[in-house]
């Protein structure tokens, strides 16, 4: 009797904490419910919804957080496309975007003057910069899938250390439609905004001291319309690229050995970096070896176009079986695409320039290299850059190198072209 109660005196005081945990839990949400909103972006055309988000209250004056992605169709075509919130009595009203931080995927919603509600009756959340203890409890809430304002309990695992953008790794199941929501601590307070789900629990949040920085800024400047916005969301993409490029060029970059050459593969700790060789095949021809390193944080714009990334690829080809003039053809053949997605009422066509360069530290060697540079259209000074170098040696062997900017100015990207052709080294 006595060892069955050293056994179950202690599951009995877990299953006691665990109980008193969903309580205060169901407590907390019972209280804060009533400041979280869903956000509907509607096709005016067919007075069908288009987007669906979540949205939490932040002052008396009828200011909601939500992402910027929930928004973007509104901001960029408001034409087009209507803003509204629902409570959760599925009372309505128009919505108006009054801040946004695109490099965040944040943004500030009003309630206009003609559908403000009594929010003094309402929970007004409170953002904090003050992160929790990895393991804490995160109460994630908003409208997954449209069915209505729910809450998902989940775990704080600090903020991500391979990205350049910190945002914060939660435990927990995040689904379309809680975009937007806040994500409260165990008194309250939102520690982060909903923004993505990976799967299997794996999903992100932006740290709320971005949203608080982004309060700041909006209650310190006076009303901007939508043009205006546009000119600060412009300057916010050049702003963010020249500090990561910046960031980049800050250290020197610790060079492997990679065939006949050496490469960079530690760089910066947010840069990622993969390896990869072909299979050995008997009908194989030739062998690739590829190096593929990046920056993958995406910047959201709109439903076609994407920005932000950076990609560093190295690659080495060598046969047994191919004479150097089969081997040259097959060469030829690889190729670069930009990383982003970008449509054609986006970005401009690639304008490339093509040369035979020799550089004097890879001992004069030719490379065939290729420069690209695409232009944003409505994003001014900012642009797309490929670049690719290609070096065929004595015998069936050669090297590429190649990089992808996406979303710089002309400027910053001839400083990192400097340092990416110079980072190469022959063994």
């Amino acid at each position: 009797m006595h060892r069955l109660l050293k056994i179950l005196l202690p599951i009995m005081a877990y299953l006691a904490l665990a109980c008193h945990a969903q309580t205060e839990h169901s407590e907390l949400f019972a209280q804060q419910k009533t400041g979280l909103f869903v956000i509907e972006v509607t096709d005016l055309a067919s007075s069908n919804k288009n987007i669906i988000g979540s949205g939490f209250l932040l002052s008396d004056d009828g200011l909601l957080a939500t992402n910027y992605h929930v928004v973007s169709a509104h901001v960029l075509y408001p034409e087009k496309y209507n803003l509204e919130y629902k409570d959760i009595d599925e009372n309505r009203g128009d919505l108006e975007v009054v801040g946004v931080d695109v490099v965040n995927d944040l943004a500030l919603v009003r309630m206009v003057p003609a559908d403000l509600p009594n929010t003094g009756e309402l929970w007004k959340f409170e953002p904090t910069s003050e992160l929790p203890v990895q393991g804490a409890t995160v109460l994630a809430m908003g409208n997954p899938y449209d069915i209505g304002i729910s809450v998902v309990p989940g775990t704080y695992n600090g903020q991500l250390q391979k990205s350049f953008q910190k945002n914060i790794h939660f435990t927990g199941a995040l689904n379309p439609g809680m975009s937007g929501g806040p994500a409260v601590n165990e008194t309250g307070q939102v520690i982060g905004i909903n923004v993505a789900g990976a799967g299997n629990s794996v999903s992100f949040l932006v740290p709320a001291e971005y949203l608080i920085a982004l309060i700041d800024r909006y209650r310190s400047q006076q009303a901007v319309g939508y043009a205006s916005m546009q000119e600060q969301i412009n300057q916010d993409l050049i702003d963010y690229q020249a500090r990561l490029i910046d960031d980049l060029l800050s250290e020197e970059w610790e060079l492997t050995e990679f065939g006949p050459i050496l490469i960079p593969t530690t760089v910066r700790p947010y840069v990622d970096c993969r390896g990869s060789t072909s299979e050995v095949d008997d009908d194989l021809l030739y062998e690739q070896h590829a190096s593929d390193c990046g920056v993958y944080d995406r910047i959201y714009l709109s439903d076609r176009l994407d920005t932000g990334m950076i990609e560093i690829d190295y690659g080495w080809y060598t046969s047994d079986r191919l004479n150097q003039i089969q081997f040259y053809n097959l060469f030829e053949t690889a190729s670069f695409l930009p990383f982003n997605r970008a449509g054609t009422d986006d970005v401009t066509e690639f304008r490339c320039h093509e040369d035979i360069t020799r550089f004097e530290w890879l001992e004069d060697i030719p490379f065939k290299s290729t420069y690209c540079v695409r232009t944003y259209l409505d994003y001014e000074g900012l642009h797309d850059v490929l670049y690719a170098a290609k070096s065929l040696l004595d015998r069936p062997e050669g090297v590429y190198l190649h990089y992808t900017i996406a979303g710089v100015t002309e400027e910053k990207a001839k400083q990192f072209n400097e340092r990416f052709i110079r980072s190469v080294q022959w063994k």
